[in-house]
C-alpha cells in the first residue's frame, strides 16, 4: 500500500481529498448541484462530478451524505480587539460607546506593548474571534485593528485568511492612542512589508474615519495602497452625528468630502454608509466604491438601517459584515444575514425588495470580489475554501429551498467541517491548529490580568 500511494505522488503531487456523496452543492447563489462529489488537490477545487473516487487518488475522505457543501463565508468587518469587551453597554450611541467602551480597552492595548513590550493580549484576542467566526462558517476576514507581529501569529497558528487592516488614525481620538505622524507611517509600512501575502495573510489600510485622518494622512494613505496595492477600508457616514460634523466642519457630506480630496476609488470599501445623501449614491457608483453592510451593530447603537436597497438598484457593490463583537456582540454570519435581509424588507414595507440570494451573495461572493480572491463560489479551479453544513438537525430540517435556509434556518451549530486553501481546519465541529478550550480560556485570564483593579474600574466606571 506504501508504494502504491508512493507511486500515485509522483503522478499526481500530493494526495486529494475526496468529498463524497454532497447532496446539496451551493456553487453560488444561482447554481446548485445535487448528489456530487468534490476533489480537493493542492489548494483548490480540483474536480466536481459523480463517483470521482473510481477514478482519482485520494487520501482522505469526507462524507457529505444529507450535506450541504458550500463556499466560505466572507465578514469584510471587524475589530477583534473587541472580543474582550462582549456585553458592555447596550444604551449608548456610537461616539460616547467609543470613548466609554473601546478607547480605555485600546489604552490598555497599547500601554502593554509601549510599557512591557508584550503582546500576547492581541494574540489571544486574535485567536478567540477568529476561532468564533471560523466555527460559523468564516473563511476569510477583515481585521480593522491595532495590529500587532502576534495578530497576525495567531491567524497563521489557526490557519485562516485573515486580512490585517491597520487602524490609522492622526487626530480625533485619545492622546494615549497617538502616535506622530512619522512614527505611525514607519510602522504601518513595516508591517505591510513583513507580513503583506505572506501565505495566506494580507495587509490593508484602515483610516478610520474622515474626521480622525487630516487631508495629508489621507492622502499619504492611499498613495501608499497604490504603490503596495492594498485595500482600503473606511467608516463612513455611520451616524447623523458623523454627517453633521462633517458639514460644520468642511461644508461637505463625508463620501462628499473624501471625493473633494480625490480620495476615493474602486479599491476603497465604504463601511456601513448608514447616510449617504443620494448625491453620495451617485459617487459611490462612479467611483466604483464598495459598500459594507454591518445591520447588527448599526442596530444595536442606534446608527440607523442602511439603505442596501438604494444601493442595489444603482448597482453599488455591497458585501456583508459582523462588525467587532462589542457592538454586535457575535461573529456570525448566519445571523447577521437573518437579521440584514429582514431589515431591509422592514425597512421598505416590501418582502420582495431584498431576498435571500442577495444577502448569500454579498457573504460570499461579493466579498471575494472586493478582495481580488478566487473564491467566494464552488467551481473547478476555485480556491478551496469549502463548509460542510449538516441539514438533518431540528432547526434547520426539512430541506426545501437551499439558500432560503442557510439564510434564514442555518446556526453557527450547522457548521461541521471548514476546508481553508485546501486544508482541513475544523473537522466535526473540532478545530485542528490549536486547542481552542486552552485558547479561550487563556484569553478569559489574560483580558482579568490585563485590565487589573484599576483599569476594570475605568472600563466599568459608569456600567
Amino acid at each position: 500500500m506504501l508504494r502504491f500511494h508512493q507511486s500515485l505522488r509522483k503522478l499526481w503531487g500530493e494526495l486529494m481529498i475526496l468529498i463524497k456523496n454532497a447532496s446539496y452543492l451551493v456553487q453560488n447563489q444561482d447554481e446548485i448541484l445535487e448528489n456530487v462529489d468534490i476533489l480537493v488537490k493542492d489548494n483548490k477545487i480540483f474536480k466536481i462530478g459523480k463517483d470521482l473516487g473510481l477514478n482519482y487518488p485520494y487520501e482522505k475522505v469526507i462524507d457529505a451524505t444529507n450535506k450541504i457543501v458550500a463556499p466560505g463565508f466572507i465578514n469584510m468587518h471587524t475589530h477583534l480587539y473587541q472580543n474582550m469587551l462582549k456585553g458592555m453597554r447596550d444604551d449608548l450611541g456610537l461616539k460616547d460607546w467609543c470613548e466609554n467602551v473601546t478607547f480605555p480597552f485600546a489604552m490598555i492595548i497599547r500601554s502593554q506593548d509601549k510599557e512591557h513590550n508584550n503582546q500576547d493580549l492581541a494574540y489571544y484576542y486574535g485567536l478567540l474571534g477568529a476561532i468564533e467566526m471560523l466555527k460559523s462558517g468564516i473563511t476569510t476576514f477583515v481585521d480593522m485593528d491595532i495590529i500587532y507581529d502576534s495578530l497576525f501569529q495567531s491567524w497563521q497558528d489557526l490557519g485562516v485568511r485573515g486580512i490585517g487592516a491597520i487602524q490609522a488614525v492622526n487626530r480625533w481620538v485619545p492622546k494615549e492612542l497617538m502616535d506622530t505622524d512619522e512614527k505611525r507611517m514607519e510602522g504601518i509600512k513595516a508591517t505591510v512589508e513583513k507580513w503583506h501575502n505572506q501565505g495566506i495573510l494580507k495587509v490593508a489600510i484602515a483610516p478610520s474615519t474622515p474626521f480622525a485622518c487630516t487631508p495629508d494622512f489621507l492622502e499619504w494613505l492611499k498613495n501608499l495602497s497604490i504603490e503596495k496595492d492594498l485595500g482600503i477600508y473606511i467608516h463612513i457616514s455611520e451616524t447623523l452625528w458623523e454627517v453633521e460634523q462633517s458639514l460644520a466642519d468642511c461644508g461637505l457630506t463625508p463620501l462628499a468630502y473624501l471625493d473633494s480630496i480625490n480620495f476615493l476609488s474602486k479599491q476603497i470599501c465604504a463601511i456601513h454608509g448608514v447616510h449617504f445623501t443620494e448625491k453620495e449614491m451617485q459617487i459611490a457608483k462612479e467611483k466604483q466604491v464598495t459598500i459594507c453592510y454591518n445591520p447588527k451593530s448599526n442596530a444595536k447603537l442606534g446608527s440607523g438601517i442602511a439603505p442596501m436597497v438604494e444601493y442595489k438598484k444603482l448597482g453599488i457593490d455591497i458585501c456583508l459584515a459582523t462588525d467587532g463583537a462589542a457592538s454586535n456582540d457575535l461573529l456570525d454570519i448566519f445571523e447577521e444575514m437573518r437579521f440584514g435581509v429582514m431589515l431591509q424588507k422592514a425597512k421598505y414595507q416590501d418582502p420582495a425588495c431584498f431576498i435571500a440570494e442577495d444577502i448569500y451573495q454579498m457573504a460570499t461572493k461579493a466579498g471575494a470580489k472586493y478582495l481580488d480572491i478566487d473564491a467566494g463560489e464552488l467551481k473547478e479551479g476555485k480556491l478551496a475554501d469549502i463548509i460542510i453544513l449538516a441539514t438533518e438537525e431540528a432547526h434547520f430540517a426539512p430541506v426545501h429551498n437551499i439558500i432560503q435556509q442557510i439564510v434564514y434556518c442555518g446556526k453557527e451549530k450547522s457548521v461541521e467541517t471548514v476546508l481553508i486553501n485546501g486544508k482541513i481546519v475544523m473537522e466535526d465541529r473540532k478545530i485542528k491548529g490549536v486547542d481552542e478550550s486552552s485558547a479561550v480560556k487563556k484569553a478569559v485570564e489574560l483580558a482579568k490580568q490585563r485590565y487589573g483593579e484599576t483599569s476594570r474600574k475605568k472600563l466599568s466606571a459608569e456600567f
